[in-house]
């Protein structure tokens, strides 16, 4: 299986309307701006090339659910192949959940309309719902994001690391050289956040009987994508988008109250 890593265009909705960025038409343009130039990893069409790679990253996770909490606590190994033809002294791992954090860019970004748009709404899709306010009140205040207790390599000493927001560092005390295998393990946990609250994929949703229904998504760290095109994919996590992921194998094992069903995909 080949993965093509592109990025994704984003479309908004103004007022209810779709709308995009306009087609630029240019009779002059050079067909090298439309076209990309043709090297031994991607011809000119954007297929793979004879000199083709992509990384691989494969993941050993162990995690547990806390009901009553509304936690969950992991330890993971990750063993990422560097298949490219780089020496990377350092590796980025996405930390989807750090969008929780009440600094994050998603939440120090979101906007809300003004009074006046309200005054002037024409629908309840234009003024401000309940709901909305009740997350901009309450996102601020809910813990969440990861908690990382330990990074270390494979020999279980601690690996440096710096955290930007939904983004992690990890400096290799060796650089790692291109055909070499590298794991390492991080310790984390978060708290889960309520879905009609805080919003996103992911969360809990309480329902009369006193249980609770987990959907469960970005749980874990997992390795930023690295290809020729742009180098490290290191971008912070919006909310809005997806993101390109390296391929790999999953060993995972999840505990759970006894009384749960578990699905994944």
């Amino acid at each position: 299986m080949i993965r093509m890593p592109v990025s994704l265009a984003a479309l908004f909705l103004v007022s209810g309307i779709a709308s995009a960025a306009e087609p630029f038409d240019d009779k002059f343009r050079q067909l090298e701006e439309v076209l990309p130039t043709p090297n031994t990893i991607r011809n000119a069409a954007g297929a793979p090339g004879h000199a083709y790679w992509q990384q691989r990253a494969d993941y050993t996770i162990r995690a547990r659910l806390d009901e009553n909490r509304r936690t969950i606590s992991a330890t993971e190994t990750v063993t990422y192949h560097n298949n490219s033809p780089d020496t990377l002294s350092y590796l980025w791992v996405q930390l989807d959940q750090n969008i929780f954090k009440p600094d994050s860019d998603a939440r120090m970004s979101a906007t809300v309309a003004s009074r006046e748009a309200w005054a002037k709404a024409r629908s309840e899709e234009d003024g401000m719902r309940f709901e909305g306010m009740r997350s901009l009140i309450e996102n601020p205040l809910f813990e969440g994001g990861f908690a990382i207790g330990a990074v270390k390599g494979a020999d279980g000493k601690p690996l440096r690391y710096t955290i930007n927001k939904t983004m992690m560092r990890i400096d290799l005390p060796q650089p790692m050289k291109p055909g070499a295998r590298l794991s390492f393990s991080i310790d984390f946990s978060f708290n889960i956040n309520d879905a009609k609250v805080q919003g996103g994929r992911t969360g809990y949703e309480k329902f009369d009987d006193n249980n609770d229904l987990f959907e469960i998504a970005h749980w874990f760290p997992r390795m930023a994508a690295y290809y020729d095109v742009y180098g490290w994919q290191h971008k912070q996590f919006l909310g809005a988008g997806e993101f390109t992921l390296e391929f790999g194998d999953y060993d995972v094992q999840l505990t759970v109250p006894a009384d749960h069903i578990v699905a994944s995909t």
